[in-house]
């Protein structure tokens, strides 16, 4: 594996990126260090935010920037090693089953996608459901969960004129990714259907229903369901 590249965001902020890829091997040891670090933190450490293949690192302003990239790199080193043997560090994760209606009400864009993607809807709801997706990251806002990965079979642009206001709970495909809006907010992603479960709420701890690390697998339902749900 390549050597990371560590940047600074800002003066109180360095990021170390595993590499430009997407792969679950890279998220793994991304997770792993995230996790050595709020284990075994140095002085002044604040927290660090995984992404896909890389980790955010904040800390406080009387820390030194060379002492955190040489902690930074301790710590790379020492994951390293326990992959190799197969010492990783416990993370922590859970398997979801999130019930989808993927009625045309709710899937703004499923006749869309199924007509780029020449199968029907009913192939499209069925290769989505699948899958077992994994959470790689959560950004954009609260409780976005980015997840992967699709097959190449349902991979679709994101749309040239995004929408002002896509519902909260609506679930959508954009590249190779799926993912769920926490709220109603402008987005570009094709909108397949929507769940009735809460993605985001601030009163609960975690806020996030979606944790990096998180599998998901989408279980179709009817409207009825849906409505019983809520």
């Amino acid at each position: 594996m390549q050597a990371p590249r560590i940047y600074a965001i800002h003066d109180r902020a360095l990021t170390i990126e595993f590499s430009t890829s997407i792969s679950e091997e890279i998220n793994l040891l991304v997770l792993q260090l995230h996790a050595s670090l709020e284990t075994n933190p140095f002085d002044g450490f604040i927290e660090s935010v995984p992404a896909y293949s890389s980790l955010t690192v904040y800390f406080k302003e009387d820390v030194s920037i060379t002492k955190v990239e040489t902690t930074l790199l301790e710590h790379y080193t020492q994951c390293i090693a326990s992959s190799s043997t197969n010492i990783a560090i416990a993370i922590q994760s859970a398997k979801h089953i999130i019930p989808v209606c993927y009625d045309i009400e709710f899937g703004l864009d499923l006749e869309e996608v199924a007509t780029t993607c020449k199968l029907s809807i009913q192939e499209v709801i069925a290769i989505h459901t699948s899958i077992e997706f994994r959470v790689y990251m959560i950004g954009f806002v609260p409780g976005f969960a980015y997840m992967g990965t699709l097959p190449v079979a349902l991979e679709t642009k994101r749309k040239n004129n995004p929408r002002l206001a896509v519902p909260e709970g609506s679930v959508a495909i954009a590249g190779l990714q799926t993912g769920i809006y926490p709220a109603t907010i402008p987005g570009g992603w094709n909108i397949l259907g929507k769940t009735p479960v809460k993605m985001f709420d601030k009163t609960k701890e975690p806020c996030s229903f979606l944790q990096v690390g998180d599998t998901v697998q989408f279980k179709s339902i009817t409207k009825k369901e849906f409505e019983e749900h809520k």
